[in-house]
């Protein structure tokens, strides 16, 4: 199965008379084909969202996925998925899918797709470009769950080539399953895990997130063209979700903060 998909979103006037951000986002062009299927879904504000739904299973070995993402000067755009991928064994070949992403100057981009799993026997080949124009900003999440439930892992390899304001950002390319490299499951690999989850910031401005430590089983790494790449392994999911989101602040510093809003609803006001 070959497949291809085309979102592109632009700003436009906001509509008299509807209050507002003076401009907001327009998706002026969206196409797919199964099992590449977007769907737009409402959502506040002046951006806008794309939800790309599965219309058949897949992908199995032996298809082509083609993705093309286009946020116009200004625009704002999240992109999701509605449930995880599952790679399959098919004809022998790799499931091969290439995503294509540029963000123009002060464009936005949210791309957090649901997590890619890769069965048993299954091969997958999945490559990302993505090109930053001038005050653009990203967030972006990946997660790949090598083996279903008590099964054996797939073959997987991910290749990443972003490109930030005409300079390379972030060139990597990792192999994960039987035919990785032999030291793939060992201490310079996933070190027996079978889930890997990465979070790409960019720009990385102190003070706007909270900033996690390295530790074990999660590396932070601050990148030389300003983004924070954010990299754990994990043994399921679920694990690996809380590695990458912000350790909650302690019980006490949490009563702190509540009582003396409280204390200033119960204190009556004077004259």
């Amino acid at each position: 199965m070959e497949a291809e998909a085309v979102v592109r979103a632009e700003t436009a006037p906001m509509r008299r008379g509807t209050g507002g951000p003076a401009r907001v986002t327009r998706i002026v062009e969206m196409r797919g084909e199964a099992p590449l299927l977007p769907r737009i879904t409402a959502t506040p504000g002046p951006g806008a969202e794309v939800v790309f739904v599965g219309g058949a299973a897949g992908p199995l070995g032996g298809d082509t996925l083609a993705l093309r993402i286009e946020v116009g000067p200004g625009a704002r755009l999240t992109v999701r998925t509605a449930a995880a991928a599952v790679v399959l064994p098919g004809t022998g070949e790799p499931a091969r899918q290439s995503v294509e992403i540029v963000v123009a100057d002060g464009g936005e981009l949210e791309w957090l797709p649901e997590p890619t799993v890769v069965a048993a026997g299954a091969r997958y080949e999945s490559t990302l470009k993505l090109t930053l124009g001038r005050a653009t900003r990203l967030l972006m999440h990946d997660t790949l769950i090598l083996g279903r439930a008590a099964e054996a892992p797939g073959d997987a390899v991910v290749r990443w080539d972003i490109t930030a304001e005409g300079r390379p950002l972030l060139r990597q390319q990792s192999a994960y399953g039987p035919a990785g490299h032999p030291g793939w499951q060992g201490p310079a690999g996933l070190t027996g895990g079978t889930v890997v989850a990465s979070e790409l910031r960019f720009p990385d401005i102190p003070g706007t997130t909270p900033r996690l430590p390295s530790a074990v089983g999660r590396a932070v790494c601050e990148l030389a063209g300003g983004g924070l790449l954010t990299t754990v392994v994990a043994t399921d999911a679920l694990t690996a979700t809380r590695l990458l989101a912000p350790a909650p602040p302690p019980a006490r510093e949490r009563c702190q903060s509540i009582t003396p809003a409280r204390e200033a609803r119960r204190t009556p006001a004077r004259a």
